[in-house]
């Protein structure tokens, strides 16, 4: 079995965790350092964009913060990569601006742990939700398997860990939860799982 890690900081220590490192896999302009001068890389190597996005208790102002995210947007859109999204407080100016640039790529919310009714406005619009070690067991069950991702974000716990106790909550078997992740993976990023980079 492979544990897919759609979002992480650290570099995984196992053979069987495919991790999708930011800042390795990834780039983007974090709602944080908005304000920062930043220059666009080479990203044909990238997976996705991000993690970019809104947050309305830190960084710098929200209308800064908006500009930055639009510009990552046209740019996900540029490049056709998908975009993963870090958002604090601010879910309904997100999907405000998802329903008004119409993407084609596919939107990823990271580390979600909000409530069934959040859960419901990002599935209606789309969107692939990321669930790590804190969330809501509720919305956890509630998220559909094909748009249910898994993270560990910037904790150093095992994925693998992360696995065991989504299957238990959900009924599933370990193995089922992996293929449908792997499915998800494919989907998401378009690109085959099993394409491991080495670096």
């Amino acid at each position: 079995m492979t544990y897919i890690d759609f979002h992480t900081h650290h570099t995984p220590d196992r053979q069987d965790v495919l991790a999708v490192v930011d800042g390795r896999d990834t780039w983007g302009i974090h709602p944080w350092r908005a304000d920062e001068e930043f220059a666009v890389p080479d990203l044909s190597a990238t997976f996705a964009i991000g993690e970019c996005g809104l947050d309305a208790l830190r960084g710098p102002s929200m209308a800064v913060q908006e500009e930055v995210f639009l510009q990552q947007i046209r740019l996900s859109e540029q490049v056709r990569k998908p975009l993963i999204i870090h958002c604090v407080k601010a879910l309904d100016r997100l999907l405000q601006m998802h329903r008004e640039q119409r993407p084609t790529m596919s939107w990823m919310f990271h580390g979600f742990r909000g409530k069934p009714q959040q859960l419901h406005s990002l599935l209606d619009s789309g969107f692939f939700v990321s669930f790590g070690h804190s969330c809501n067991d509720e919305s956890l069950r509630l998220c559909p398997l094909d748009r249910l991702l898994l993270e560990t974000d910037d904790r150093t716990c095992s994925i693998v860990e992360l696995y065991n106790s989504v299957a238990e909550k959900r009924g599933l078997e370990v193995t089922a939860l992996c293929k449908a992740m792997a499915e998800n993976y494919r989907t998401f990023f378009q690109k085959e799982p099993l394409e491991k980079v080495k670096r």
